[in-house]
Formats: structure tokens, sequence, C-alpha cells
């Protein structure tokens, strides 16, 4: 069961995602700023070195996820760093 938070929560994600794919990042850009993101997440020391980024981004490219799907993961790590919450 969804709290009231994790709902709140979730929907802050689904405007931002909205939001950012009203700007049309093409598959490319958004690739490169989910893997910015997770590396940063994941407090790789290498987050901002840009062959790191590069490697990650190749990574997310060739998976093929759905340009609305890569939205919402890049709006969701935008909220959750922004939060504090990783």
């Amino acid at each position: 069961m969804m709290t009231e938070r994790n709902s709140e929560l979730e929907n802050q994600i689904n405007v931002a995602a909205f939001f950012l794919a009203q700007q049309r990042p093409t598959y490319d850009q958004l690739c490169w700023m989910l893997a910015y993101r997770r590396l940063r997440a994941e407090k790789d020391a290498r987050y901002s070195q840009e062959e790191r980024i590069k490697e990650k981004a190749a990574e997310i490219y060739f998976q093929s996820t759905p340009y609305d799907i890569l939205c919402w993961l890049v709006a969701e790590l935008d909220i959750l760093i922004k939060l504090g919450k990783i």
C-alpha cells in the first residue's frame, strides 16, 4: 500500500518527467543525463568525468529503454538528489 508521502513523491516525479519530456531532449541527451545522475547517486568519484559518463550513457543507450521511462528515471533521480535521499 502506498503511503501519502510516497504518493506525493511519485506525483512530483511524474510532473517533473512531464516537463522534461516537454523540453524534447534527444534520446542521446537523456541517456547522458541519466548516466550522470546515476553515477552521482552511486557516489562514483568519477561522476563528473566525461569518459565515465560516456561509458555509462552507452550502457543505458544499448538497453533501449523507452523515451518516457528515461524521462521518468531522470526526474526521479533529480528529485531524490534534491531531497538528499541519495
